[in-house]
């Protein structure tokens, strides 16, 4: 929802308006540019400038100028957030890859690889600042944001592969992780950072990085590392997968598992374990480096003794034929049970106590903001649709599309934050005039959470007790039908007053 300060115009000031560019003009168009689309997020670029063909050719000239970047374009609002981050307690920076796919053969050059390897498209890395609010987080903004392109591995003269030492010594995708950290920066004294990671970011460069920087991590264990020996026991050979799921349970409670793909959300009924180890640094053959030290982290590991089965756990499968010779059928039962939950979290917070070890998994649990992030960019602002012809422009399209997704997701937080005040606070009197019209309620009493549940069915939002709350993807499809309720208001309030007598 906007505010009233908070048109779109204002705000693309705010976000872009400290953009260095090398003409001034260039950042002039840039507001310009980022206010349009920011209020048609979903639109196409001829779309967003309202079929302006001096509009639509002045946003691909800025789109592939010499001196336009996604760093420069992005780092106003990654200064702002890490602003903002520097004035809070405790921070989360959710780290995540996502791929941006433009099919088999895109009009675009310069992509790569994606997926399979078939269709073409780029990666990209973003680190999303979140401040955890009990059992819900506040989103800040992006503090860092990476985009690459896959190529194929390099060989050797003769053309063959290069050896292990060859690889080890070039550069890796994985770098991007560390590298994020080491652009983020350091906290404030009285600030702590956490970056969160999947399993990923199970690099010990990217745990070591943190510590470096004088920041925290919470990352899903991936990989079976040696362990540390302590110095009073004889050296023999012990790992960390095998050595935490022998450690008996300390706790037990719940935990709410997102639906995804065919699995349904569900409350998993988990015991919890936890203690401290020291993890070393292996080479490609499982080897300890001889020139790394150990590394001392606390574990903590969750996992569903008893998971449901399948009919319970999952959506029913649907065939993509479902008659005749061709119909792909299950061999599955659906006496099985869904894959059980478990956690084995990383971290160099404190976590020698029940309370310490289910704020870590609470830390962890937040990661699942960053995946809306990356639905918002994909769905919301529709990035994969974008018709560019060079891989430089289609990465400074997402450098302004990123705080357009971000600003989608604040859509959903004014309801958790500011529920019982007066809707006329944050929105217009208009805007609250046509929703307060759709729920039948006097336009002075309709609360923000009245308006944002209103917004959400007019998106398909159905309101279930089931349903929970609506999340950002059904309010932003009903906020859209406000809005042209809103300008159809504006257009026939002149033609009602001329035709008054």
């Amino acid at each position: 929802m906007e505010s009233k300060k908070g048109e779109a115009l204002h705000w693309a000031q705010e976000t872009f308006g400290g953009a260095h560019l090398g003409d001034p003009r260039r950042t002039k168009r840039l507001v310009m540019l980022a206010a349009q689309m920011a209020q048609d997020p979903e639109g196409s670029l001829p779309r967003q400038t309202q079929g302006n063909w001096s509009d639509l050719k002045a946003a691909y000239r800025l789109l592939r100028a010499e001196g336009v970047t996604h760093q420069a374009l992005s780092e106003p609002s990654w200064q702002q957030t890490r602003h903002l981050a520097q004035q809070e307690a405790v921070v989360l920076l959710l780290h995540d890859d996502t791929e941006l796919e433009y099919g088999y053969r895109p009009a675009c050059t310069g992509l790569g690889p994606v997926g399979n390897g078939s269709h073409q498209g780029l990666f990209v890395h973003s680190v999303l600042a979140v401040v955890p609010c009990g059992s819900d987080e506040r989103v800040l903004g992006l503090v860092a944001q990476q985009p690459w392109v896959r190529h194929p591995a390099p060989r050797q003269p003769d053309g063959r592969k290069q050896t292990s030492r060859q690889r080890r010594q070039r550069e890796r995708e994985s770098q991007v992780w560390w590298g994020s950290v080491k652009q983020t920066g350091r906290p404030a004294a009285a600030t702590c950072w956490i970056h969160v990671g999947d399993r990923y970011a199970d690099m010990f460069p990217f745990l070591q990085t943190c510590r470096d920087f004088d920041t925290q991590f919470v990352v899903r264990a991936a990989h079976n590392r040696r362990l540390g020996a302590p110095p009073a026991e004889p050296a023999a050979v012990q790992h960390l997968l095998d050595e935490v799921r022998g450690w008996p349970a300390q706790a037990q409670g719940v935990v709410d598992v997102a639906s995804e793909h065919e699995r349904r959300a569900r409350q998993a009924q988990v015991k919890v374990s936890w203690g401290h180890v020291s993890v070393v640094e292996m080479d490609s053959h499982g080897r300890p480096l001889p020139e790394s030290q150990p590394l001392s982290v606390q574990v903590v590991r969750v996992w569903e003794p008893e998971p449901p089965s399948k009919a319970e756990g999952q959506r029913a499968f649907v065939p993509a034929v479902k008659h005749g010779h061709g119909r792909r059928t299950s061999a599955k039962t659906a006496s099985e049970t869904v894959e059980p939950l478990e956690w084995i979290l990383l971290t160099s917070l404190e976590g020698d106590s029940e309370e310490q070890a289910w704020r870590i998994i609470r830390f962890y649990q937040a990661r699942w903001t960053i995946e809306e992030f990356h639905r918002a960019l994909k769905s919301g602002c529709h990035l994969e649709q974008a018709h560019v012809r060079e891989e430089r422009s289609l990465e400074n399209l997402l450098a302004i599309c990123s705080p357009i997704a971000v600003r989608l997701l604040h859509l959903r937080e004014l309801a958790r934050q500011h529920p019982d005040e007066p809707a006329l606070m944050w929105v217009t009197p208009q805007e609250v005039q046509v929703v307060a019209a759709q729920a039948r309620v006097p336009v002075e009493a309709m609360t923000v959470r009245q308006l944002v549940r209103q917004v959400a069915q007019l998106g398909g939002f159905l309101g279930r007790t089931s349903d929970g709350e609506p999340g950002w993807q059904t309010l932003w499809q009903g906020w859209m039908r406000v809005r042209w309720m809103v300008a159809g208001m504006q257009l026939a309030s002149p033609a009602v007053s001329d035709a008054s007598p």
